[in-house]
């Protein structure tokens, strides 16, 4: 996806930013950043086994092989934890490719950055900020085996009640955004939050729970194309949202 937006000469979307960039970056940090500790460790050790011990070479011998134990069982977890960030990385991309096909007149920024706490709360971007004639959508994209089912405002994958809902975060996520681009224009910018299920369609593929849209991946460009022009967001106001995401208060 290119950032200088050349989905636009076909007729289409322009196009910001890569998806998933941050969140492949993430995933190489959560595997890697044991490592130096574990050597660091392991050198201790090794230096407690030698003629001048720190510990009894009884002790080192068995802490050592604790270590070895503890390292291959870091690996494991952070090889599944990395899993996950591929696997959702997968999911904004498939998201991504679907909203390549808005039509002209839609923006489509990938990967906005959101700042302070909010970097550690339910993630450190929002997967996707869209800029079209209904308003600004914050996408928060999920990429689940499933069987995924909506009750109420609860979502559940299986039997299972999901503990951090997607709903409360692209709420979140949504709300940080009407506030960075509340200078932007005098009555403010219309922002709706949006849950895109990128695996297993959610039942029902599309559902509105108290103004969040919840959209299967496959009915991800009709159900945003089906809102209605948003009043006094015409093509210029559209673009001074663009830009000012785009020079700087795109980042939360």
């Amino acid at each position: 996806m290119s950032a200088d937006g050349t989905g636009a000469s076909r007729g289409r979307a322009r196009v910001h930013g890569w998806p998933g960039e941050r969140v492949r970056s993430l995933g190489l940090v959560s595997i890697f950043w044991p490592v130096p500790a574990v050597l660091l460790l392991t050198g201790w050790f090794l230096h407690a086994a030698l003629p001048v011990p720190g510990l009894p070479r009884s002790w080192a011998g068995v802490a050592l092989a604790a270590l070895c134990f503890a390292s291959w069982h870091a690996a494991d977890l952070f090889a599944r934890r990395f899993a996950r960030y591929v696997k959702g990385s997968r999911g904004e991309q498939l998201a991504a490719r679907e909203l390549s096909e808005l039509p002209a007149g839609w923006n489509v920024l990938h990967g906005v950055p959101r700042f302070g706490r909010a970097a550690f709360s339910g993630g450190g971007d929002i997967d996707h900020v869209l800029v079209g004639p209904p308003g600004v959508f914050a996408v928060e994209t999920k990429n689940w085996a499933g069987p995924v089912r909506l009750e109420g405002a609860s979502v559940f994958v299986g039997d299972a009640a999901v503990a951090r809902s997607p709903i409360v975060q692209a709420r979140r996520e949504a709300a940080e955004l009407r506030r960075a681009l509340a200078g932007v224009l005098p009555d403010g910018v219309p922002v709706r939050p949006v849950v895109c299920f990128a695996g297993a369609e959610p039942s029902p593929p599309v559902a509105d729970v108290d103004g969040t849209s919840i959209v299967a991946l496959s009915r991800l460009v009709e159900a945003l194309r089906a809102f209605p022009p948003a009043d006094g967001f015409g093509a210029a106001a559209r673009e001074s949202v663009v830009s000012a995401m785009l020079s700087g208060a795109r980042r939360l």
